[in-house]
């Protein structure tokens, strides 16, 4: 087989990153940020404290294997693979970083991929990274993992045909019915509905379209069986999706935080190709963030085409903009799009401990049986407001909403983000206990509550918060209306700062219908969905609460004019 020489290679990457960093390529931040990472950590590898070092001849060992692969469909007069500057970067990542004191010892065992679809991820990343495997290590254990039974069936075929396009490679492998075996090696194909998963010692699990999967099964089981492989590599690679109640936006939250410098992983690889908060989606312009691959193997014009279908399909643009843009959506439209509130995100996590004895402005919203119990702080300083929730549900629902509602539920508990009270309901005393501890770290002013089955409970923290003039909040259009557009308008200032995962997840579940006067609140999309939005209704009763005491501060609040507020 022919190969290049490695400075070849090397040459075209390295000119890769300097077009991205200078901007002669047009890139997201995520793009920009996973290329300083490499050029930051190539001037880092001579630091005696920094314990890799970059080796790109091992990389390129497995760029030249990829570029000796047939691909019976390539459009090329050869049908031999070649691999493009973005991606032959992504194989430098994943193989040319390894351990100063083992340089047979990869530096990346985790990463995870984001592009659009039809860039040619699965043909020049996921197959040949698989196939290296499988041939290269001693009792290999190779595993590709597709959405369901019909996908994996698809991805075991086409994993063949390349097989049998090579002589050699055809000649020394075997194949049955669901993998394909090499001397004391195999590639076995899995769907993300597969069960008993944990008794495979995995050497290289490669997931496509994670986006897709309904739970993170086949990650976790995957990432413990391969822990005693020293060279283990599991490789997500995906597109954006429309669901971010799913396993794949978590991941993706992840990654960004690694390459925001918010979390510190040196082994795991990301780069995410996708459009930046504000960038115009229907800018053909734009196409390239998000489309590596634009003009050699993805054509200008198609993508145009699907621009044109979606402009005039709305319901075609949640799919258009996550696929094609890399900007990752709910499939219904939100109230508040999941760009605009990250905006809130930006930095490091406020430490409420510094806040310890400021004034703040809560509001509590009890559920029924089957819905979250949702509480809120709002505090105000220095022109922004900052939320702190506490969620509550009964630990005997955890299941169910893990299977139903999203699939994070059980991490959000584990964390104390959501707190699984014992039993089929709500036990309120849980809630007045951590009321009245928040009451001695901060003055809280105000508590704002929903009047449904409230009255037992609003007596008990009258008693025991003697200091909080507590309000019951009428719920209805005309008193929501304007707290939600003041809500709204300090989100689009950024002046909210929010960093709750389980609040990002109902905000964006929330929709508006406005009425015939642009009259709007916060509503689910219909009554029994099962997308909660119950802290974005406390959080839009703290911080009106919040800004009207800004607007006409008083030391002792006058609680019959503060109820003339919300009667009807």
């Amino acid at each position: 087989m022919a190969i290049r020489k490695k400075s070849a290679h090397l040459k075209e990457t390295m000119q890769y990153c300097a077009d991205i960093s200078k901007g002669t390529i047009r890139s997201g931040m995520y793009t920009y940020k996973a290329i300083k990472r490499f050029l930051e950590d190539i001037k880092k590898q001579d630091t005696p404290s920094f314990p890799y070092t970059f080796i790109p001849e091992q990389a390129e060992e497995v760029i030249a294997f990829a570029e000796s692969l047939t691909i019976p469909d390539m459009q090329t007069e050869d049908k031999k693979l070649r691999l493009l500057p973005w991606m032959k970067f992504i194989y430098y990542n994943l193989y040319g970083w390894v351990h100063k004191t083992e340089p047979t010892r990869r530096r990346f065992r985790s990463g995870y991929v984001e592009v659009a679809r039809k860039n040619s991820k699965t043909t020049s990343l996921l197959f040949p990274i698989i196939l290296y495997d499988f041939l290269t290590t001693d009792s290999a254990e190779s595993y590709f993992v597709s959405k369901d039974e019909k996908q994996s069936a698809k991805a075991y075929r086409e994993l063949l045909f390349i097989i049998q396009a090579d002589p050699e490679l055809s000649k020394a492998t075997e194949h049955t019915v669901t993998a394909i075996t090499y001397q004391h090696s195999r590639i076995a194909f899995f769907s993300s509905e597969s069960t008993a998963l944990d008794a495979y010692k995995n050497s290289c699990s490669v997931l496509d379209e994670f986006h897709d999967y309904d739970n993170d099964r086949a990650v976790t089981a995957f990432r413990s069986g391969g822990r005693s492989r020293l060279n283990l590599l599991l490789l997500i690679i995906t597109s954006a999706g429309v669901n971010i109640e799913g396993p794949c936006y978590a991941e993706n939250e992840k990654a960004r935080k690694i390459l925001n410098n918010i979390l510190t992983d040196e082994s795991y690889f990301t780069i995410i190709y996708a459009y930046d908060e504000g960038d115009d989606w229907q800018d053909p312009k734009n196409f390239i963030k998000a489309n590596p691959s634009l003009g050699i193997i993805l054509r200008q014009d198609i993508l145009e085409n699907d621009l044109h279908d979606a402009r005039i399909t709305p319901s075609h643009q949640p799919d258009f903009k996550a696929k094609t843009c890399g900007v990752w959506t709910n499939a219904s439209v939100s109230w508040i799009p999941l760009q605009l509130w990250e905006k809130g995100k930006q930095g490091p996590p406020p430490d409420f401990a510094d806040f310890t004895g400021a004034d703040a402005y809560g509001a509590i919203d009890l559920s029924v049986i089957d819905d979250f119990t949702a509480y809120t702080l709002c505090f105000y300083r220095d022109d922004t407001y900052y939320l702190k929730h506490r969620f509550y549900i009964p630990s005997d629902t955890v299941h169910e909403r893990y299977r139903t509602e999203n699939i994070n539920i059980i991490d959000w508990i584990q964390r104390g983000i959501v707190i699984a009270i014992p039993g089929p309901t709500i036990d309120y005393t849980y809630i007045i206990s951590d009321l009245i501890e928040d009451s001695k770290l901060y003055k809280i002013r105000e508590l704002p509550y929903d009047r449904w089955q409230s009255d037992r409970l609003i007596e008990q923290i009258q008693g025991s918060m003697p200091h909080t003039v507590v309000i019951p909040f009428n719920q209805s259009l005309k008193s929501m209306a304007q707290p939600t557009k003041n809500f709204e308008k300090l989100i689009k200032e950024t002046r909210i700062i929010d960093h709750n995962p389980v609040m990002q997840w109902m905000i964006t579940n929330a929709v508006v219908k406005p009425d015939i006067n642009n009259n709007y609140k916060p509503l689910k999309e219909y009554r029994s969905s099962t997308k909660r939005i119950d802290a974005v209704i406390t959080s839009i009763m703290a911080v009106e609460r919040c800004m009207a005491n800004i607007r006409e501060p008083q030391e002792k609040p006058d609680i019959e004019d503060i109820l003339k507020l919300f009667r009807t």
